[in-house]
């Protein structure tokens, strides 16, 4: 079965194309099922490059129930969102939780008033920490359903710090620990993963990174992370993404988790 459970729309700024056109493209590609996750709005703040409106929430989930309806005998769709977690806004996500389908933790930000520190970027060893200490916070509570891109830390990173390491032992132990699933992400191929930085090639799926989390029996599913709806018939970098991760003792979902 071929599913997708990461997939954006415009709202958040930095994606492109409509809501149909994913779902035309995902049907085209051959998949099963396809789960929207936008990125989750902030009530008290707003980064039309980052993430949507709270005011287009509403609107965001209409759209995709509608086209959950005008698909169904074509294809299984879902609605949910991708946000990050911080302690302060606990009560919020509970909220979000209760209005869609399910939630995916994805760690972009130490804060979201503070993009300039920003994960993909180049890291201090305290970020990297500071980056796996909050994801597993996020998963203590309960609210998430998947776990985004775990390595994506790794994006332009240079090298593979005692900091990775240990970050890498903390995130699968505690996904071990409750059984959630692992993104093994698409997007970082799809971006170009032969991009020097130092002599050396970074990207992610990092496999420095998934031979750690591969110590740990965790679950993995794929996530295509499209920003476009073009991205969901690029199975060529799906298969160059497993191929990334080959001979790793990794137990890979293939079964739908919504």
């Amino acid at each position: 079965m071929r599913f997708n459970y990461h997939t954006h729309t415009a709202r958040c700024g930095h994606a492109t194309g409509t809501d149909e056109e994913y779902v035309q493209c995902a049907i085209k590609a051959g998949y099963q099922i396809l789960g929207f996750s936008d990125h989750a709005p902030y009530r008290n703040y707003s980064n039309r490059r980052c993430f949507m409106e709270w005011d287009q929430l509403d609107e965001y989930i209409g759209s995709i129930e509608s086209l959950k309806e005008k698909y169904k005998d074509q294809i299984e769709i879902h609605v949910g969102l991708e946000t990050e977690y911080y302690s302060y806004c606990h009560e919020e996500k509970v909220e979000l939780k209760n209005k869609v389908e399910y939630l995916m933790l994805g760690q972009h930000f130490s804060d979201p008033m503070n993009t300039a520190i920003d994960y993909f970027k180049f890291n201090s060893e305290e970020e990297i920490l500071l980056y796996g200490t909050s994801i597993c916070e996020g998963l203590d509570t309960g609210l998430f359903d998947c776990l985004c891109h775990p390595d994506v830390i790794m994006s332009r990173q240079p090298e593979f710090t005692k900091a990775c390491e240990s970050i890498a032992h903390m995130i699968g132990k505690k996904c071990a620990e409750i059984n959630i699933p692992v993104e093994m992400n698409v997007r970082g191929i799809q971006k170009g993963k032969r991009r020097p930085i130092e002599g050396r090639h970074c990207y992610y799926p990092s496999r420095e990174f998934w031979e750690i989390l591969a110590q740990y029996p965790i679950r993995v599913i794929c996530g295509i992370d499209a920003h476009a709806p073009e991205d969901l018939l690029d199975l060529e970098s799906v298969e160059d993404a497993y191929r990334e991760l080959e001979g790793l003792d990794l137990s890979y979902i293939t079964e739908p988790i919504i």
